[in-house]
């Protein structure tokens, strides 16, 4: 551990350090290079005074000038390239690996052209560490200079992404006011992209604005990148964020292509249980209602057969939605008999389903009233114990589908 401390302390010294030349008591005098490690150093056994070193000082600070100018045309080029394509992990890495290709490139560039100066103007020379004698009060100074360095870079850094703050603010101002100006915020939120990479609540902004004037090709295609760049992350916002996919992909394409999308896409995500559900209701209802239903039962048992067999509680639940689809699908003797399973199990968990059995017992008694079966039906709404002026908001329907709106 000290001699990784040591390591640390040596390399901090040598970046902190703003030296460039030194003669030492010996008679020797050292230039410094442009390595950060090792070999830092250029050594010739005779001693330059200050105006002979001079020169070589004075074109090695022209280059160190040219070598800043050209490391921050290199950041804001791979900066560019960052912002305008998915932004993950392996994008960043990749980005950083061009940054330093190019800007080692360029420094190697710039040690070659330095040390043949110095061999055109003194000679051969001996590679060696750059290390002067310093008074710990001068080290400090250093140290205190190389502080001020990168506070003076963090403040710019934050600087610079405060008009994000600002833009971003001005969007939703946009569209929260009483007469929100659509047009506007597809405007800013261009001149953002252009600067900024763009957020998740950008895309989202950006794709209704997009919906309400009606480029509902572009309010498509951010959704899809904004999932696309969440990667297999999965969020409540990406509730929203499908069901508009699923409505402007129909709008376009077509309901089939819509749920081929959606199928695409979400098997992208790593999604607990509860949200494989979630997904799963909210393609089950769009498929019922536009008449793309053949799969839907097929896709519970699938999900169903992928559960632990321990894990009842979520099977339960899983299968409450099944017998929903099942009646929303017309087939009443099929729903019958899976709530014929699911009230009993109800009844003997009574601690943990009571809310549920009510539904549950409002549900079957519509669908035993779909085949006839007026008498049980009856039964079961006396079970239910609902107000009979309630009865009716527990029948199985589905809801017109619209675009939802976020909050921002």
């Amino acid at each position: 551990m000290q001699f990784n401390k040591d390591i640390i302390k040596n390399l901090f010294n040598k970046i902190s350090n703003p030296l460039l030349f030194y003669a030492d008591k010996s008679g020797n005098s050292f230039f410094r290079n442009y390595c950060l490690f090792k070999n830092n150093g250029y050594m010739y056994t005779e001693k330059f005074e200050m105006p002979e070193a001079g020169k070589a000082l004075e074109y090695r600070i022209q280059l160190d000038k040219h070598l800043r100018t050209i490391g921050w045309i290199i950041t804001f080029l791979v900066y560019l390239i960052l912002i305008h394509i998915k932004i993950n992990f392996w994008t960043i890495l990749l980005c950083e690996f061009i940054w330093l290709l190019l800007f080692f490139g360029i420094r190697f560039v710039f040690a070659n052209k330095y040390s043949k100066f110095l061999y055109q103007n003194f000679g051969r020379y001996v590679l060696c560490d750059f290390s002067p004698e310093l008074s710990a009060k001068k080290e400090q100074e250093y140290h205190y200079g190389f502080y001020s360095k990168i506070t003076k870079y963090a403040i710019l850094i934050l600087l610079f992404f405060i008009p994000a703050f600002i833009i971003t603010g001005t969007m939703k101002f946009n569209l929260n006011s009483k007469k929100p100006h659509f047009k506007s915020v597809i405007v800013i939120s261009k001149i953002y992209s252009l600067i900024y990479p763009k957020t998740s609540k950008i895309y989202d902004m950006e794709a209704y604005a997009k919906y309400m004037t009606k480029d509902y090709e572009g309010a498509l295609k951010d959704y899809k990148s904004v999932l696309e760049k969440t990667g297999n992350r999965f969020d409540k916002h990406d509730y929203i964020r499908f069901a508009n996919l699923l409505l402007l992909e129909k709008k376009l394409y077509g309901s089939q292509n819509a749920i081929d999308t959606f199928n695409e896409i979400i098997t992208k995500k790593n999604l607990s249980v509860m949200d494989q559900a979630k997904m799963l209701w909210m393609k089950s209802i769009f498929s019922i209602q536009n008449g793309a239903s053949e799969f839907v039962i097929t896709d519970y048992n699938d999900l169903l057969a992928s559960l632990n067999d321990k894990d009842e509680r979520n099977k339960f639940y899983i299968n409450c939605d099944k017998a929903y689809m099942l009646y929303l699908m017309g087939q009443y003797r099929e729903a019958v008999a899976l709530y014929d399973i699911l009230i009993p199990y109800a009844i003997e968990h009574k601690d943990k389903y009571k809310k549920e059995l009510k539904s549950l017992y409002a549900e079957r008694s519509f669908a035993k009233r779909r085949i006839g079966d007026n008498i049980s039906a009856n039964s079961d709404i006396l079970s239910s114990e609902l107000d009979m002026y309630e009865i009716e908001k527990y029948e199985p329907q589905t809801s017109p589908q619209g675009f939802l709106l976020d909050k921002f």
